[in-house]
Parts: C-alpha cells; sequence; structure tokens
C-alpha cells in the first residue's frame, strides 16, 4: 500500500523525536577554559550539541564556529545559570575563578567552588536525576601512604593552599547531594599538558589512593576530556572521586 507524503512526514517526525529523545542535552561550565574546551570539542567530536557557558561568551566567540552554543551567566548563581541548565541531561563544570593566574591568593574566597556545586544543584534536574561530571584539582587526590596530595610541599607549593582548599570543599559539597544528583569527580594528575595524549588510549579512571608518581605524572587535557565523554554518555561511576590517568592503546 503506498503512503501518502503525510505519513512519511509524519514517519520522519517521529524518527527525528527519538533520535532527539536519545541525544544528551549537554552543558558545559566553564567552555572558555582548557578542560572546558576540550570536554566540548570531544562532545562534538562524537555529534553532540553543547551549551558552553561562560561569564563572557564576546571572549570567547571562536566556540561557536567549533560548532558550542554560548550563553553568558554566573557559575555561583543566578536566573541566567538556572535558565541554562533547564533540561540539561549532563552538566560539566570546568570553572575557574580566574581569568589568568593570580599574583596572590589573598583574599581569595576559599567557598568558591562550594557555591558552584549549590549553585548546579539547585539550577540542575532532579528527576531523573542530571548526570554531574566535575574536574577535580591533583591536590585533593589522597596518597598511597594515606596522606593528600596538598599536605605534602614538596608536591604542591604552599602559596596557592588556598586555591586547594577550595577544591576540597567540592566533594563534601556534592556529598549533601546524593539524592537529587549523579555526580563524579574527575581528576587530572599535577602533570596536565595540551599534546593530544594516546589517540588510541582509553583513559584509565582510579578510584581510591594513588601512589605519588602517579599523582604527579602527566595526562593530555585530550584524554581527560575522552574520560569525561565517556562517563557522560556510558555512565558507571557514580557519586565518587576518580584520577584519570593515562591508558593503554588499544
Amino acid at each position: 500500500m503506498e503512503q501518502t507524503n503525510m505519513e512519511q512526514t509524519n514517519m520522519e517526525q517521529a524518527g527525528t523525536d527519538r533520535a532527539a529523545a536519545r541525544t544528551p542535552r549537554v552543558a558545559v561550565l566553564g567552555a572558555g577554559g582548557r578542560a572546558g574546551r576540550a570536554v566540548s570539542a570531544e562532545f562534538v567530536r562524537r555529534g553532540h550539541r553543547v551549551l558552553g557557558v561562560v561569564r563572557d561568551p564576546d571572549r570567547h566567540a571562536g566556540l561557536r564556529a567549533e560548532g558550542i552554543d554560548l550563553v553568558r551567566a554566573d557559575a555561583t548563581g543566578g536566573p541566567a545559570l538556572v535558565d541554562a541548565l533547564a533540561g540539561a541531561d549532563v552538566i560539566v563544570v570546568a570553572v575557574t575563578p580566574f581569568t589568568a593566574p593570580p599574583p596572590t591568593f589573598d583574599g581569595f574566597d576559599e567557598t568558591y567552588y562550594e557555591q558552584v556545586v549549590r549553585a548546579v544543584a539547585a539550577a540542575a534536574r532532579t528527576s531523573p536525576p542530571a548526570r554531574l561530571l566535575t574536574i577535580g584539582l591533583f591536590a585533593t587526590l589522597t596518597l598511597a601512604d594515606g596522606g593528600l596530595v596538598l599536605d605534602d610541599a614538596e608536591l604542591f607549593p604552599p602559596a596557592l593552599l588556598p586555591f586547594a582548599r577550595a577544591h576540597a570543599r567540592v566533594l563534601p559539597a556534592l556529598r549533601q547531594h546524593a539524592d537529587t544528583l549523579d555526580w563524579l569527580v574527575l581528576t587530572p594528575p599535577a602533570g596536565l599538558h595540551l599534546g593530544d595524549g594516546a589517540a588510541t588510549a582509553r583513559p584509565e579512571l582510579v578510584a581510591g589512593p594513588v601512589e605519588r608518581a602517579r599523582a604527579t605524572g602527566a595526562l593530555s587535557y585530550a584524554e581527560l576530556a575522552r574520560a569525561v565523554v565517556d562517563q557522560a554518555l556510558t555512565p558507571d561511576l557514580h557519586r565518587t572521586q576518580v584520577t584519570v590517568l593515562t591508558g593503554q592503546p588499544r
């Protein structure tokens, strides 16, 4: 029996609707930074649309040419952030409070990242819970001897401790939202760099303490981005912190 044009149109629309339902809506806070840009690019490479949430869209206008939509919002809260995260299935937090490394941390608000967690939790969908992936700082990693990287002056400069303590507030803040958010903290080692890394390697994710050499090892932003997007699209780790390490080539 021959299909009418209307029937064909309805079938095509139904297929489009099903495809849209399978495609997660992604928001990346801090899309203009190195980690946020790498993560956004990896989502786009895999065929996903990304909403980049930045303080100044004009400053990052080049992201639009890479297929990333931009919106202005403050990651610590406000109506613009609520609007940006409305309906998001995946939220990636890759923000930094600085546009450039500060000469000093005098007066730095160590609750900054805690404020971000609270703001995202208040704006994110809770039923079903949004997938929240946040980029951690290696200083917060637990070493095999039970100590934290930030407590070892040989591994982490004491002058940067206010920034490390701010990051250390993230896990306790996230644990307060264990029932409403499906979160994961992905923490790279100290040697984060701009190289591509092993293009065919699957990053290794380690939960729990890590050896000193691994905490201070190398990892590319591209590898970190692959780990983040893998956990966004095929999540198998939930409500914990993991170290992202260079994996073995496939």
